[in-house]
Order: structure tokens, then sequence, then C-alpha cells
């Protein structure tokens, strides 16, 4: 089945979940076509939208399934905004041709035309459907951001995300009550942490352990194979299944004062290599299951 079957990959080529997947089939015997942008250059693509039909340096893309993601590296290595404008118009490109082709097997099918995911909605979504949620606010009100300062420890991190969680700090002697733009700010949670990934119907648990605010952040990091809690994974079907997620990571932390796992968000392409490593390669497997080229 696995040599009959192909593979389209289509990502960037320095992006470690591309580069582990790549691995991965290969030890499967699995036929991968790459549509890989980055440090070998960017393929030569012509895609037909009458007779739908994408071709790849002149050869017909034939493939039964497929996984996706936007190129993040090449930004994060040269800063040039440039590059993050490229990777998404690539990822814009295969996307749409993958939306066009329902005969093709992808994660998050339903999802993928939504973008990305709005990460306040999905706080009060949880809240509705039981979650432990620590108390979130969503503000560029100056004066009430500082009262919360001054109430304890908050951190604050994008709505839209991409970026690191830091520590809440006063705003005082700008001159202004208002920010440019709003930002969620939460009541600090400690560690351990947990991640428990959705892929199709499987679930997989890790506590993290780290010296770090935003776990992410740091090369001490520590996580380990863990079964994820029955409870959790309930609702988190149900959010999943809500959102149109079939491959998902959600990421908990631990109240201080309950001692109980509080739900921070849900990624809907999250970043699985470090995971797939420490689980000797059961996501990646996993991930080709669902996506039918491996049995």
């Amino acid at each position: 089945m696995a040599n009959r079957t192909r593979l389209l990959l289509a990502g960037g080529d320095t992006d470690p979940q591309m580069v582990r997947l790549l691995k991965r089939a290969a030890l499967h015997g699995i036929p991968v076509h790459s549509l890989l942008t980055g440090q070998s250059g960017s393929p030569r693509l012509h895609w037909d939208i009458r007779q739908n039909r994408l071709l790849d340096d002149g050869e017909g893309v034939q493939v039964s399934a497929a996984f996706i993601r936007q190129d993040v590296f090449a930004y994060l290595k040269s800063n040039d905004v440039q590059d993050n404008a490229l990777a998404r118009e690539w990822f814009v490109t295969v996307s749409g041709w993958l939306l066009s082709s329902p005969d093709i097997t992808v994660c998050n099918r339903r999802f993928l035309a939504c973008g990305g995911v709005n990460k306040p909605h999905v706080l009060r979504l949880a809240l509705e459907l039981g979650f432990n949620v620590a108390d979130t606010y969503i503000s560029n009100d100056i004066p009430a951001m500082d009262q919360l300062h001054d109430s304890g420890d908050w951190i604050v991190k994008p709505v839209t995300g991409g970026a690191y969680c830091t520590v809440l700090d006063k705003h005082e002697g700008q001159g202004n009550t208002i920010l440019s733009y709003p930002q969620i700010v939460q009541r600090r949670l400690e560690q351990p942490e947990m991640r428990i990934f959705r892929i199709g119907h499987e679930w997989f648990g890790f506590r993290v352990v780290s010296d770090a605010l935003d776990y992410r952040s740091s090369a001490a990091t520590r996580m380990a194979v863990v079964m994820p809690p029955g409870d959790l994974v309930e609702k988190l079907a149900k959010l999943s299944d809500h959102l149109g997620l079939t491959f998902a990571a959600a990421d908990f932390k631990t109240d201080v004062v309950s001692g109980e796992l509080q739900f921070l968000e849900i990624n809907t392409n999250p970043m699985f290599a470090g995971f797939d490593q420490v689980a000797a390669g059961a996501l990646s497997d996993a991930l080709l299951r669902h996506l039918g080229v491996l049995p």
C-alpha cells in the first residue's frame, strides 16, 4: 500500500516538522512529492484553474494525501519581512489547490480555508465547554492593565500569537491611556505544563517542564510522554470537532493555588518535531496513518 501512495509535503525546507516527516516517510518507504521552498530555492509551479491540474517543473502532481505548513523559519533566520510574505503566498497557493481537490486527504480540511485560529474566541469557547481557564482580559486600556499589574502576577501575549508571552509590566510614565492594539492579559500560571496532541482519533500527552516563562524560549525545556487525562481529551474532542480540526495541539499550565491544569490555547498546525523525538516517532507515524499513507 505505502509504495503505491504518494504524499505531498509542502512548506519550508528548514522546517523541523517537514524534515521529521520526510525522514519517517522514507523509513516506511512512502513515496513523497516535495513542494519545499527556502534554501533549495522555489518549485516551478503552474496551476490550471479550469482543469484543476497542478504542474511542478512540468510534471503533473498526483498524490492521495498532503501535509502543508506555512514556512516561518526563513523569516526567523533572515528577519526579512519579504520572506514572511513569500511564505504566505506559497501557503495560500498550495492550500488553495488542496481545497479544490477533495479527493486528497489533508489535515483540518474544514478549517484550512479559515486562516488562523481566533485565540480570544477559543478561550471563550473553552470556558463554555467546561475547561478551567485562568482569569483573562483582552485589553489596550493602560489604567485597567496597570490595576491588574498591581493586583498580582500577570502575563501578556499577542491576540494573534506568533510571539512569546512575557510578564506584564506597568506602563507608568508613558503619557497616554491606551495601547495601539489589544493584547491578551492573563493571570500567571506555573509549571508543570501539558501539551495534548490530537491526530485523527489518536491522542498524545506530554508533560513539559522549563526554567522559562515560555518553554519555547529555553533550550533547557524537558518533555516526557504521559497519558492525557480523560476529561481533558473529552473536552478537547468537542472543541476541536467544533473548530473542524483533526490535527491540533492544546496547551495547559498549572494554577498555583488550585494545582489544576488551566487551558491556554489550541494550535491548528502545531510544531511537533521535538515532541516526536521524545515519543520515538509516534506523532509522525500517527500523522502518516491519519493521512492514509501508512497502514
